[in-house]
């Protein structure tokens, strides 16, 4: 757990309920900006095997509703006014998730809900642009999960923000952008734990592997992102959140204990990323437990939440990437204060 060096005034909580990580981000808003007063995080790979069986994984039950009432205690230490729990992909395509609801407000005492993926990305740019992200140009925005991702091109320069994106590579250098002037946002099927599972059996993954799982990326990115009307030419930025895109800035950082500070803002180039990705195939698990900057228990499911974000700027034609420790959690935040997080 993280925890600020002062207290401040009327704290809310906001809670992350994914399919790999449980976040838990306790803070307020101040001036207009979000000011964290603690965070905590647990792995509980609660989606495990989901793609499969349909259901939440029977192990990991236990151990995410214990982990919800440790988040709890915490909420009660800091007298928080309002506690937000959201659940997203694993709870959204689960048949049992009305069972775990029950058990979480039963043994822990917290009430979750569902969010669509829609509102998750939403939420997501919310954050990240609290998070002091401001470009001139267009930013695709991406939230790269444990089951799903979520995408937003933001556009600042235009009265309507959110926008979607055709990208025709026409020659070298010469590419063609298409966005329509509505809201346009979305969220795809992709994720680090949902990859891992469905596409990697050997330890390192095989060569073949690597291939099949980058052409369903591909295929998945085309369907939901190649859909737009009237023609852009300005460059992009890439702003990437999440668990996949930490990581990878404190592996290039070489962090040995994660630093949010840190990591938030920190430019990887597309280089950077490839040789980051490279290196991890090459691994057996263990051997890539102990790179700096990865946790243990996120280093089987690196690999392909990497692989997510190397064939997106591939696709984009993207050479760096902007990390951001900012999103769903802060967009959460401020939607309570205003009081919008529930619609």
């Amino acid at each position: 757990m993280k925890q600020s060096n002062h207290y401040l005034p009327a704290p809310a909580a906001v809670i992350d309920i994914g399919t790999n990580t449980f976040r838990l981000l306790i803070g307020c808003i101040k001036d207009g900006k979000v000011v964290r007063m603690a965070t905590d995080r647990v792995i509980t790979r609660i989606g495990k095997g989901i793609s499969k069986s349909g259901s939440l994984n029977t192990d990991n039950v236990e151990k995410s509703i214990t982990s919800i009432a440790k988040f709890k205690a915490l909420c009660e230490k800091f007298r928080v006014q309002k506690i937000i729990a959201v659940g997203t992909s694993a709870l959204r395509e689960t048949k049992d998730s009305s069972e775990f609801l029950e058990r979480a407000k039963r043994d822990a005492g917290m009430d979750i809900k569902i969010i669509s993926g829609q509102k998750e990305a939403e939420l997501t740019l919310q954050g990240a642009l609290s998070g002091t992200i401001q470009n001139e140009t267009p930013s695709f925005i991406v939230d790269i999960g444990g089951g799903s991702t979520e995408w937003i091109l933001y556009d600042s320069l235009c009265s309507c923000p959110l926008y979607g994106l055709e990208d025709k590579v026409q020659g070298p250098g010469d590419r063609s952008r298409r966005v329509e002037s509505a809201l346009k946002l979305g969220s795809v099927n992709l994720g680090a734990v949902r990859l891992f599972e469905t596409f990697i059996r050997y330890d390192p993954p095989a060569l073949s592997e690597i291939e099949e799982m980058k052409g369903y990326i591909c295929d998945k990115f085309s369907e939901a992102i190649i859909h737009t009307p009237a023609s852009h030419h300005s460059p992009l930025s890439l702003i990437a959140t999440g668990g996949t895109a930490t990581t990878i800035a404190a592996i290039d950082m070489g962090l040995g204990e994660y630093d949010g500070d840190k990591v938030h803002l920190h430019k990887t180039s597309f280089s950077a990323v490839k040789a980051i990705f490279e290196e991890l195939i090459g691994l057996t698990l263990g051997e890539r437990s102990k790179i700096k900057g990865l946790l243990p228990e996120r280093a089987d499911i690196i690999i392909p939440g990497t692989l997510i974000l190397l064939t997106l700027m591939e696709i984009l034609e993207i050479r760096e990437v902007i990390v951001s420790d900012y999103g769903l959690l802060e967009g959460l935040l401020i939607a309570s204060a205003i009081g919008n997080a529930d619609r």
